[in-house]
């Protein structure tokens, strides 16, 4: 029996049938959603492979801000924002410096996802020439 294509076989089985047969063929706002419609399965596809360890590794930067454990994610994202609100990072400080270092090291992350081309042609570390 010969294995199933994953999602990720699948996304890109599906780009490349858009780009090769149907985009070059459309005008207009029906060319637009194509390409809309293609843009979607690059980010779908990024996340696929990426998205675990993006996660692992914004939870890895925000638990470095704490000493005690924060728990998932979302716990730590929580506890974050409600610790940025209540401005629990003093200005100046090296505490400070770590937490813009790991909110643009995750914006960085975020914009490799959406923004594939533009970070591609930066190249990889390009968050620290921002």
């Amino acid at each position: 029996m010969l294995p199933r294509p994953g999602a990720a076989d699948l996304l890109k089985m599906a780009q490349q049938a858009l780009q090769d047969h149907v985009t070059g063929k459309l005008e207009g706002e029906a060319k637009y959603h194509a390409l809309m419609a293609l843009r979607a399965i690059a980010i779908a596809e990024a996340e696929l492979k990426e998205g675990a360890a993006a996660d692992a590794a914004e939870l890895k930067r925000i638990q470095a801000l704490y000493e005690e454990p924060l728990g998932d994610l979302a716990a730590a994202r929580r506890r974050l924002a409600s610790d940025i609100r209540a401005r629990r990072f003093e200005p100046g400080t090296p505490r400070e410096v770590r937490l813009l270092d790991a909110l643009t090291a995750t914006t960085a992350t975020r914009l490799r996802a959406v923004n594939i081309k533009y970070m591609v042609r930066r190249g990889r570390g390009a968050e620290s020439a921002v």
